[in-house]
């Protein structure tokens, strides 16, 4: 199949030794003050590949035959995928253009578009069946998500050896925002029917049902690795902003592509109902949490070392502040944000000492959070980018504390319905009610076909954590503790959806 060409854009110059701590951990984002490791980490097993072996991995034939299966994604993808993700013309060459040729010359790239096309069509297969839980139905879908986890591990192996070289940053760029997006939707889809499946009373396979919220530090190695980088040329890029606002030149602005239906976040119903709710208790809720936060922590004022557990408080502290700047970002109009957009797109395509392809920076710097952001989702999702790496490997030492979620949505293991939640620590049990009232935020962007109800579903498993560790002050919030009540209220909303 043939795909006319890339176009010729210019390349940007980056830190080649930031950017090569990343083979280390492709699901975890490693913390000075943390000694975890990857539960997951494919970097031992592929230090064992020699020189030659490593080149293959990523030399122009390394895709190799497709077949008919593989090619059927591959057309899925070309298709349908790369339309339905887009948000503006960027996103959209990047998707329909970029990726598909740099695919043809990269296996870890053709297998990460592989692997998002196959969650893609299962997505597809569910919301257009009559009965997402028909056993032949499942049976696709299971095959489907089958062959996309295969291609994901390809092609997390693989990469690792494109890490350190700097010849291949269109590679490992291009390729970690794809795994996003699999990560999501694969994630997505699981949530879809173990969400049917509860409703009409059924049990899902346990390979089916939502697993560990990998989705969480997927997006920001993502977001480390286009920092690595792209950040000398966004910082350059907003040192050379005037101090005075002009409009932006209208024929420089990303325009929405006339034929692509940009999905920004909320479902129709949730944009009328759900969305004017949250926008109106968001102050009271966020007013409650940061008393809450300014209790537990005004000790550490003034202190220059912290105890035992104090270090966790304070970037709790320092996370409240960006959901805030988050919130606050979501339920504004942005006013002038596309002039440090462009400006941006400027600074990438003029910087001369190249090594990633223009269009590779222009769409990283969207889809990681480097730029101020316009659609909802992307603003939404910033926080994992913009709060302390430390924050977020607190929430997901929580969330590994279970083997996996369960259909029923209650905290639990799946060979032991009855397992006892793990008793927290204070700083644990703070991270993860900022952690609530952020997917509060999440459950808006269910009009995402990627995202869907995770934060519906994540939020589910939250709450009923933090009401087993009698955490919560009902006094507090007048009886009703806000991230629950927003649950409910979104529960209540989507009861007769299929």
């Amino acid at each position: 199949m043939q795909v006319r060409p890339a176009s010729p854009g210019t390349s940007v110059s980056g830190s080649k030794g930031s950017l090569a701590a990343l083979s280390d951990g492709y699901l975890f984002v490693p913390d000075s003050s943390s000694n975890a490791s990857s539960p997951a980490s494919a970097a031992s097993a592929f230090s064992n590949y020699s020189e030659y072996e490593k080149r293959i991995a990523l030399q122009s034939h390394s895709p190799g035959t497709l077949d008919s299966t593989e090619l059927g994604l591959l057309s899925h993808f070309l298709t349908h995928t790369s339309q339905t993700i887009p948000f503006d013309d960027v996103d959209l060459y990047a998707l329909s253009v970029g990726v598909p040729n740099l695919a043809f010359n990269s296996r870890p790239v053709m297998s990460s578009l592989l692997a998002l096309a196959a969650a893609c069509k299962s997505h597809d297969l569910a919301k257009q069946a009559q009965d997402p839980l028909d056993r032949q139905v499942l049976g696709e879908i299971r095959d489907l998500l089958t062959l996309a986890d295969d291609h994901h591990r390809i092609s997390l192996q693989h990469i690792q050896a494109a890490v350190p070289n700097s010849e291949w940053h269109d590679n490992v760029l291009a390729n970690a925002a794809l795994m996003v997006l699999h990560t999501y939707s694969s994630h997505a889809i699981r949530v879809y029917l173990a969400t049917a499946a509860k409703r009409s009373g059924l049990q899902l396979p346990a390979h089916l049902l939502p697993q560990h919220s990998q989705w969480i530090m997927y997006t920001r190695v993502a977001h480390t690795a286009s920092t690595a980088v792209l950040d000398s040329i966004v910082k350059a890029a907003a040192k050379s902003l005037p101090t005075k606002h002009t409009p932006p030149d209208p024929q420089s602005i990303p325009r929405r592509a006339s034929h692509i239906s940009p999905e920004d976040g909320p479902s129709p119903r949730t944009r009328s109902l759900f969305l004017p709710l949250v926008g109106s208790t968001w102050s009271r809720a966020v007013d409650i949490l940061r008393g809450k936060t300014d209790s537990l922590t005004s000790h550490l004022d003034g202190s220059e070392f912290f105890a035992p557990g104090d270090s966790e408080l304070h970037i709790c502290r320092e996370t409240l502040a960006v959901l805030e700047q988050c919130a606050a970002s979501a339920f504004s109009t942005r006013d002038g944000d596309d002039k440090e957009e462009v400006s941006t797109d400027d600074a990438i395509s003029s910087d001369t000492n190249c090594r990633v392809s223009g269009w590779v920076g222009r769409y990283m710097v969207r889809v990681t959070s480097m730029t101020s952001q316009r659609a909802l989702r992307r603003i939404i999702m910033s926080f994992l980018n913009q709060t302390p790496v430390g924050y977020l490997n607190l929430v997901q030492s929580v969330l590994e504390m279970s083997p996996a979620e369960t259909s029923s949505g209650s905290w639990s293991a799946h060979d032991s319905p009855a397992t006892e939640a793990p008793t927290l620590s204070t700083p644990q049990l703070l991270a993860m009610e900022i952690f609530a009232h952020w997917l509060v935020l999440v459950m808006l962007l269910d009009g995402v076909w990627w995202i869907g109800d995770i934060g519906q579903w994540e939020l589910g498993q939250v709450v009923s954590l933090i009401k087993s560790q009698h955490w919560i002050d009902q006094s507090d919030a007048a009886g009703t503790w806000w991230p629950e009540s927003m649950y409910q209220v979104k529960r209540e909303l989507t009861a007769g959806d299929k």
